[in-house]
């Protein structure tokens, strides 16, 4: 992959302050995604602040009017002949958004419009999250499982340490999006600025970051059981989906992230295999068109 490819979806502008705004912008698409070529030149872009001392602080917002992120690239699911190269593509994504999460200078994702799937897991590796007042509305969520597939780079590990419980699953089990009001209220995000405020931006990234919210057993047994008893009421398109779910928080529960982590990794890989998945994205490929 030439340089040229890798550093094209991104921009620095580099302020005189030390706090530094990456755009998000994919050249001949109207909503970012993150593909490998998007994946590789955010990691390029992380690099140049590692090594830069200078940099006090890193704002993460989208150039386009449609919003933030649309997701991961779907194509990879829908066209991969195997699993090896999905798990390549789901560990390449986590060591990005890890070297996000690790980031010395405060980082915040400022969001609009779209911000869904990965989008989202780009914007929950970052220590702040504000909103962006725009005529887009605000879309937050995780619609993968209305795919027939889970998300895989974070959002099952970090939304039930953000969100309250019965939140938490309730966006992944589901996948419907919410607005601002409903992310603000949930602790998704914590305020909302104008684009002409600049210095309200730059400021976020000296406030406190969210505290994370204990994830223990004693906690989440009785929501884990009010969600199955809930998803045996609803009919659901891809219920292997929502039991791979609620699986991994479990393993999280007895065994830690790390455990989780590979089991998500396994599990969307085989769920990304099936007929189902695939003519579910097929699916919404035609719908797209």
């Amino acid at each position: 992959m030439s340089d040229e490819a890798r550093g094209r979806a991104w921009r620095w502008d580099r302020g005189d302050d030390g706090v530094w705004t990456l755009w998000f912008d994919q050249p001949g698409r109207p909503l970012n995604i993150l593909d490998r070529a998007a994946l590789d030149g955010l990691d390029d872009c992380l690099e140049e602040v590692e090594e830069d001392p200078s940099v006090q602080g890193v704002l993460i917002r989208s150039a386009k009017p449609s919003g933030f992120c649309a997701g991961a690239d779907l194509h990879i699911f829908a066209e991969s002949k195997d699993g090896d190269e999905i798990e390549a593509f789901l560990r390449r994504g986590l060591d990005v958004l890890d070297r996000l999460m690790r980031l010395g200078p405060a980082t915040t994702a400022v969001l609009h419009g779209v911000c869904l799937g990965a989008g989202l897991e780009l914007a929950l590796a970052c220590r702040h999250r504000v909103a962006l007042a725009s005529s887009v509305p605000l879309q937050v969520g995780t619609p993968e499982v209305r795919l027939g597939l889970i998300p895989g780079w974070g959002s099952i590990e970090h939304l039930p340490r953000l969100l309250a419980p019965r939140d938490a699953l309730e966006m992944l089990l589901f996948g419907n999006p919410i607005g601002f009001l409903q992310a603000k209220s949930q602790g998704v995000v914590s305020r909302l600025l104008s684009a002409e405020e600049p210095e309200r931006l730059v400021e976020t990234l000296s406030s406190d970051a969210p505290a994370e919210r204990p994830f223990l057993a004693d906690d989440w047994i009785d929501e884990l059981a009010f969600a199955r008893a809930k998803l045996e009421r609803h009919s659901i398109d891809f219920p292997e989906t929502q039991a791979a779910i609620l699986q991994i928080l479990e393993t999280d529960l007895a065994e830690g992230p790390e455990a989780a982590r590979e089991e998500t990794i396994a599990k969307l890989v085989d769920l990304a295999l099936g007929d189902a998945s695939r003519d579910a994205i097929a699916d919404f490929f035609d719908r797209s068109r």
